[in-house]
């Protein structure tokens, strides 16, 4: 009988939890209904968008340089 007392408890818990205001940088979307982030969480989301904008910016540099290559390969060709 303790677990269905435990269980009518934890969703009193969850829907006190769930009526308080979050800041909407610690929410985060699952399914289309809000979530809390924890620090740790918002802290490795933080961490793996950084690693995608230096892929991103990295990738850009190399496309530039290939470029700047071709235009030369081009000119000498043309000479």
């Amino acid at each position: 009988m303790g677990t269905v007392q435990d269980k009518q408890n934890s969703h009193q818990q969850n829907k006190a939890t769930k009526q308080q205001p979050v800041d909407p940088q610690e929410q985060a979307a699952h399914k289309g209904v809000a979530t809390e982030l924890s620090a740790e969480a918002l802290h490795n989301l933080t961490g793996w968008f950084d690693v995608l904008i230096q892929m991103d910016l990295a990738q850009k540099v190399r496309n530039e340089i290939r470029s700047k290559e071709n235009g030369r390969r081009t000119e000498n060709t043309n000479n």
